[in-house]
């Protein structure tokens, strides 16, 4: 019988992340890093040498999930290396030939299917894992994949959990609506009869989507202001830009936001000053831990994680050979939802609700580790 294994190949994030080597804790209460800030020298040293050494990666964890084997391998990168590198001050080379030489070890190690995380399918950075699997060729003989398709289905899925608890009947608004997930969810919103707003610069990617979506087009429109949004109940954030303030004073008073953009264009700062707004993160999903022996959660709790993540289990559990590399095909998603729903895996409950009388108090989230 077949191997079935899966890597998830993803980096560091943050500097203090580097503590969950050693303090389990912050796995599950991510918010407790402030009790090792006087570690912060540490930490930040070894951010440094991680930038400059010669270490590709580290296995960070070999488990079981729902008797399939994983592992996870982060590059020797962290969140503020790529910043950097995308403005020319260290090099962006290094970092790619770093995650060349984690697929191969991957491979060698005896994994059936690859997927990639976070910034490490970055169009600036791999073309979602294209660029990968053209620069090895032949020599990757498994199947890389993105996990956009799964990541995708959440987001959809949140989009109907919000328009049914909150009876929104309006337009959405969507930003990141060319990208790989946001063209598969506008189409498939689209096709639902929903009107979206896909706020985009590109017309010629616009145009390109619309006429996909054949006469279901007309539920799309394109916009280039986020005023455009001020009417809209309901808004999906796919891209880190616009962020902060400037994305803040364009969403409207208690709308319900679901983002899938890594990073969230809306940090926890930015939120406290508008509690009214109700974040749902979109890209992850909610699984039993009683099924899985995985204990490197970088900063979610257990019990949850992240789509493209999933994914991958659902790859290896099937056995699929072929890659899922480039555009979202439409024709799998809810395939590829329904095997996740037999895994296990579903959406995560939804916060606590946010009225116009209760703007004052605490904001409520889900228990889960800033994405």
């Amino acid at each position: 019988m077949e191997k079935k294994k899966f890597v998830f190949l993803a980096h560091w994030v943050e500097s203090w992340n580097w503590l969950l080597w050693w303090i389990p804790d912050l796995h599950r209460n991510a918010d407790h890093r402030w009790r090792w800030i006087w570690l912060w020298p540490v930490y930040m040293f070894m951010s440094f040498v991680y930038l400059v050494g010669r270490k590709a990666y580290d296995i960070v964890d070999s488990f079981r999930f729902n008797g399939v084997e994983g592992e996870t391998y982060l590059v020797r990168n962290f969140g503020w290396h790529f910043f950097l590198a995308g403005r020319g001050v260290t090099s962006l080379d290094k970092i790619k030939e770093r995650i060349l030489t984690a697929v191969m070890a991957a491979q060698k190690n005896g994994a059936s299917v690859i997927g990639l995380g976070a910034l490490l399918k970055d169009e600036t950075v791999t073309r979602g894992g294209e660029w990968i699997r053209k620069r090895l060729g032949d020599s990757l003989k498994i199947p890389l994949i993105h996990g956009d398709t799964l990541t995708a289905a959440a987001v959809i899925k949140q989009v109907e959990s919000l328009r049914a608890e909150f009876n929104i009947t309006g337009p959405i608004f969507l930003t990141g609506a060319t990208s790989k997930i946001g063209r598969a969810i506008a189409l498939v919103l689209a096709g639902e009869g929903i009107r979206v707003k896909m706020f985009t610069h590109s017309k010629a990617r616009f145009d390109r989507i619309v006429a996909e979506a054949g006469i279901c087009g007309m539920n799309m429109e394109r916009v280039t202001d986020l005023e455009a949004g001020r009417d809209c109940r309901l808004w999906i954030t796919g891209k880190i830009t616009p962020a902060g303030k400037n994305l803040l004073g364009s969403i409207p008073f208690e709308a319900k936001v679901i983002n899938f953009a890594v990073p969230n264009p809306l940090s926890p700062k930015d939120l406290r000053t508008r509690p009214d707004i109700y974040l749902v993160e979109g890209g992850l999903l909610a699984y039993n831990p009683a099924i899985t022996s995985l204990t490197f959660t970088m900063r979610l709790k257990p019990g949850i994680t992240y789509a493209c993540h999933a994914a991958l289990a659902v790859h290896a559990q099937m056995g699929w050979t072929e890659d899922e590399l480039g555009q979202v095909d439409i024709g799998r998603i809810w395939v590829v939802w329904q095997l996740a729903s037999e895994m296990g895996f579903s959406l995560p409950p939804l916060p606590g609700v946010v009225t116009e009388e209760t703007v004052s108090r605490p904001r409520r989230t889900l228990e889960l580790a800033e994405a």
